[in-house]
């Protein structure tokens, strides 16, 4: 550099001389690594994280040394200052609320205090937050204020009592002024129901929603309904935080606040948007207020408490996340799902300029958060404590099992509480006495309750990740399943064998087994066939702590195994070898064993001496022939059939069995046909037996829980083993008493009956009512009646599906016929080959109709 330019550059940035060492960029870096240390904590952070902890750092919840007084909100401070943002110590000031929560630095500036009084010079009343006029005179005294309390946060922090004590912190609700009463802190089962009684007396004439008033009757009905050994679900029974929390919500909270409450009880237990909520339930008044009550006595989380990135995202809608994604510069022209995923890629990839992720995905939450606005979950406790009652009064409808058959049906809570309600209104009447006189009594303390309750949970949420093809995620809920088995404690597993077959039903050993049995459903998906034969060996064979649970499901993993070791794996001697075993299996139903037998005709490893356990006939066979629509419309796959609308003069649309169903009317002589795969069937058995199978008698007293229910919950299990005696003397009356008398009972219980809603009748079946049903009656003989009754009566569970498709008769010639219809490609089930082979040995007229494809042409 020229002499004249050093000259003319120490001229305007004065002489060039060495940087001191503070101000240097390694100085800098220094004092990065070093950190700073959390005053709350006391763990030790880079600067880089320091802020973003400090965000989020929450005292202990069980630390009786500090005190929480007042909150004030970012801009209440700086008007209580009149100038620049007041930060007072490392930790801030609050009210005293019940529910610790963690709180942002930036948002909230709190007060902390020790157990012991206040310094004198410290007015605690100052610290409320000012309005506009009062601006100038709190500004003279803020200085000497904040100066105040930023000495007594030190002495705090520097006081030898409270190095040994871990503090804590609550968030304000209210201010000191609109506070309501103090909570109560523990409840007796007497006081709820006291507090049942008056809310019920309050409420007699007001019209608050179905879902709140059917939910304090049942936990009513619960805490009050002695059980079957002479007990109460009493005190003994609950934790002293349940009984708090039943007290609390049938007495504390505002019919708002329940409203919200048992609402979000039965969706889902996520994270919704406080605006939604108030657009879908409107009967919700005030529901800002609502949810600072429901906070408040900790039945919800705020927003305060989403610190997930993954559950933010989730409730996001689509205008939310581009909003997000354009603020952080990400690209939003996608659909939401390839939006939520470039949001968390960028969030975990972007590194912050000190290195690590956690503040960049601490940021994309806040704006996240910001965006989305109030936010509420209801806590899980809650949601397995309620769970719990609403198990306990109807066991039946709230089974897991339920959601196996119908994936979508899922809100079993929801779906009990409008059951209630149409009893309620008189729209639907039930088998069940009602009230109920009985309560389910078989949970002999609250962790089985529990446990139960748990392993429903896990098993809805196992199946709903088998529809959905997550596989992954649902072999590790059955694994999750098949530890808790292992490890499930001696005495509680002779309890639950100590129980009824259909008390066992409702055990978390036998869902968590079910759950095992899924999981073989699930490798076999995968492919996975060695491990599939693993899992089953040890269902069915190796482990005999479960030989006694899902009975009916045995048979089929049974099946399977074999199908995997013939088929997949190619080892046909242990096949044959674990043929013999499922044979001599007594849990195996027919349908199964016929699989089985057919598998082991068609095995040569077979010994020669092996005898076929079942002799059935093969059914007869008529094919005939019906219009499809081309296969060019619509999905090529399927073949829909069409059949001549007479009135409308026009070719409709109509299934297979609707299709084979004119055709036998207008060729074979009946005059009346029904597609009902067997319900005809099943209204004739209710009707002639109804008084045996719905009993509600002290000896079957126990397999009736509740007012909602449509049958006994032992009704797949054992039926006719506890009625056996009341079936004989039936199957004996049926057989010999006089056509008339048959008939005269069957109008009897049809008039009584026909609004009742039950497993076994199905009156809309019948078109023209109870001559119908009468008129079929006559065309069947005595005989192939009791044959066909006994078979279900006996074995339920095995019987009650497989029937054939359709139902025919003719009473004026007295014909009967029952005929299964299969499409080009079907082929018959064991249960149905069984059915048929049942009614063609008692003389039905029973067959196989094949129905195949003709003159497929495009619909004019």
């Amino acid at each position: 550099m020229s002499r004249g330019k050093k000259e003319k550059k120490e001229k305007v940035l004065g002489s060039v001389g060495p940087v001191s060492y503070k101000r240097s960029i390694l100085a800098a870096f220094e004092k990065q690594s070093n950190g700073r240390i959390c005053p709350l904590c006391k763990v030790k952070f880079s600067l880089a994280s320091y802020k973003s902890h400090m965000n989020e750092c929450n005292v202990a919840e069980d630390d009786d040394e500090i005190e929480v007084l007042a909150t004030y909100t970012r801009e209440e401070a700086v008007l209580l200052r009149a100038g620049p943002e007041i930060v007072l110590g490392e930790e801030s000031f609050s009210e005293v609320a019940s529910n610790p929560k963690k709180r942002r630095r930036t948002e909230k500036i709190e007060e902390l205090e020790s157990t012991s009084a206040p310094p004198n010079n410290v007015d605690l009343g100052t610290l409320r937050p000012t309005t506009s006029n009062e601006n100038l005179e709190t500004s003279l005294q803020s200085s000497e204020v904040t100066e105040n309390i930023a000495n007594h946060v030190r002495n705090i922090k520097t006081s030898p009592d409270s190095e040994n004590h871990r503090r804590k912190s609550t968030r304000v609700l209210r201010s000191e002024s609109q506070q309501g009463p103090v909570k109560k802190e523990s409840a007796t089962i007497a006081e709820v129901i006291d507090a049942i009684d008056n809310f019920e007396s309050r409420t007699a004439n007001t019209s608050l929603p179905y879902y709140v008033r059917c939910t304090i009757r049942i936990l009513k009905r619960v805490i009050s309904t002695m059980k079957t050994d002479g007990t109460y679900y009493s005190d003994d029974f609950w934790m002293p935080g349940d009984i708090i929390t039943f007290y609390r919500f049938v007495n504390e909270l505002s019919d708002g606040a329940k409203c919200l409450l048992v609402r979000l009880f039965i969706r889902k237990p996520v994270w919704y948007h406080l605006e939604k909520l108030e657009q879908k339930y409107p009967e919700v008044q005030n529901i800002n207020e609502v949810v600072v009550e429901l906070t408040k006595m900790e039945f919800v989380d705020d927003d305060s408490s989403l610190k997930s990135l993954e559950e933010a995202l989730k409730i996001s809608d689509v205008s939310v996340l581009k909003n997000i994604a354009k603020k952080f510069k990400i690209d939003s022209n996608k659909n939401r799902q390839e939006t939520i995923q470039s949001i968390k890629s960028f969030a975990q990839s972007q590194q912050s300029i000190f290195g690590g992720t956690g503040s960049v995905e601490a940021s994309v939450l806040k704006s996240l958060k910001k965006e989305l606005g109030t936010c509420v979950k209801i806590r899980d406790g809650f949601v397995d404590l309620f769970k719990c009652l609403f198990t306990v009064y109807c066991p039946v409808t709230t089974n897991s099992a339920n959601v196996i058959d119908n994936p979508s049906a899922t809100n079993v809570y929801q779906d009990l509480l409008f059951m209630m309600l149409s009893v309620e209104n008189g729209t639907v009447q039930f088998p069940a006495l009602n009230p109920c006189p009985t309560i389910t009594s078989f949970y002999k303390d609250r962790r089985m309750l529990m446990e139960y309750v748990i392993a429903k949970s896990l098993e809805t949420t196992l199946v709903l990740n088998m529809s959905n093809g997550n596989h992954e995620t649902a072999l590790d809920l059955a694994i999750d399943a098949k530890e808790f088995l292992d490890q499930m404690p001696e005495e509680h597993k002779r309890y639950y064998d100590s129980l009824e077959v259909h008390e066992r039903k409702f055990t978390p050993i036998w869902v968590h087994t079910r759950c095992c049995g899924h999981a073989t459903t699930l490798l076999e998906k995968q492919k996975k066939y060695g491990m599939a034969v693993e899992w089953q060996r040890d269902l069915l064979i190796t482990n005999k702590d479960v030989q006694l649970y899902c009975i009916d499901s045995r048979g089929l993993w049974w099946d399977r195994m074999l199908l995997n070791l013939d088929s997949h794996l190619k080892e046909k001697q242990e096949c044959a070898k674990m043929i013999q075993l499922a044979i001599n299996d007594p849990s195996v139903l027919e349908k199964e064993l016929l699989s089985i037998q057919d598998r082991a005709l068609k095995l040569k490893e077979m010994p020669p001496d092996f005898r076929p356990p079942l002799n059935i006939g093969i059914p007869k066979k008529r094919v005939i022939s019906a219009r499809t629509i081309a296969k060019s419309l619509g999905d090529g796959r399927l073949n829909r059939f069409v059949i001549r609308d007479d009135e409308k003069e026009e070719d409709v649309e109509c299934s297979v069995e609707e299709a084979a169903r004119r055709w036998y009317l207008e060729n074979e002589g009946y005059t009346i046909g029904i597609h009902d795969e067997g319900a005809t069937w099943h209204t004739l058995f209710g009707l002639i037996f109804y008084d045996i199978i719905f009993s509600t008698e002290e000896d079957v007293a126990s397999t009736w829980h509740s007012e909602v229910q449509d049958c006994p919950s032992d009704l797949s299990n054992t039926l006719y083993s506890k009625r056996k005696e009341k079936f004989e003397d039936r199957f004996e009356w049926l057989a010999e008493v006089d056509q008339e008398v048959i008939e005269d009972n069957i109008r009897k219980i049809w008039t009584l009956k026909q609004n009742e809603t039950n497993r076994e009748c199905s009156w809309k079946h019948f078109p023209s009512g109870v001559e119908d049903c009468v008129g079929l009656f006559q065309c069947i003989s005595r005989t192939a009646l009791v044959s066909i009754f006994r078979r279900l009566a006996e074995n339920y569970r095995n019987s009650r599906s497989g029937f054939p498709d359709l139902t025919l008769w003719n009473p004026e010639k007295k014909t009967v016929a029952v005929i299964e219809v299969k499409g080009p490609g079907d082929r018959l089930s064991t249960k149905q080959r069984l059915w048929l082979s049942v009614f063609a040995d008692n003389g039905i007229e029973s067959e196989v109709c094949h129905v195949e494809a003709q003159n497929s042409r495009l619909l004019v």
